[in-house]
């Protein structure tokens, strides 16, 4: 190693280790009509980062670096606290940022219809993985689909600007993506860096 490096180690990343969270995956056909609206709005709202289709979800728990030896165990976890639970529906909300108005960190689209066993379902999942070492957020839970990340356009970003671009690519495909559907399952995703689609599902957990 050349002088003023850092190791992996140094660098914070756990070598062999995997970087999980607790997801709702949304179906094929709402995350196909909402990337289609994405990538017509991309042509003028320039963010460093639109997600990709595969990768829109909505999180219950970040787990972050987790040895592959106790995987297991977590699925296990998992399975047994949401036993119980029964499927609820969902539908996309209005579109939303995180971080400054005028250039936000995230562009994201809420969830609104069955929130009380969203939260419940949020809930359980935190609560099977704290004997297990993973801790949960202080921040109140707000459930949302992120859809890019890092505004950089030369014009500031608005609301106002959004919604002006929305109603200029309005299309049938609008009618799917508010289509509300069925939860009936989780995932568990590992991220893969510098991959597109970067999230990969190492575990599908039916309420079924």
């Amino acid at each position: 190693m050349r002088k003023g490096e850092m190791t992996m180690e140094q660098k914070g990343v756990n070598i062999g280790s995997e970087r999980l969270f607790v997801a709702i995956r949304l179906p094929e056909e709402i995350r196909t009509a909402l990337g289609q609206k994405c990538r017509k709005l991309a042509v003028d709202l320039e963010f460093s980062k639109w997600v990709h289709t595969e990768d829109y979800h909505v999180t219950l728990q970040f787990l972050g670096d987790t040895a592959p030896d106790t995987i297991p165990a977590l699925i296990g976890a998992l399975k047994k606290a949401t036993s119980g639970f029964r499927p609820f529906n969902l539908s996309l909300q209005e579109w939303g940022a995180f971080g400054p108005p005028a250039s936000p960190r995230v562009l994201w689209t809420g969830v609104t219809g069955d929130l009380e066993p969203l939260h419940d379902l949020q809930r359980a999942v935190t609560s099977a993985t704290q004997p297990l070492g993973f801790a949960s957020e202080e921040r109140k839970y707000s459930p949302h689909i992120t859809i890019a990340r890092k505004y950089k356009g030369d014009r500031p970003y608005s609301k106002e600007r959004l919604q002006t671009l929305q109603r200029a690519i309005s299309s049938p495909d609008e009618a799917v993506e508010k289509t509300p559907w069925t939860v009936d399952s989780m995932v568990i995703f590992v991220t893969r860096m510098n991959k597109s689609p970067m999230y990969e599902v190492v575990e599908n957990i039916s309420f079924l």
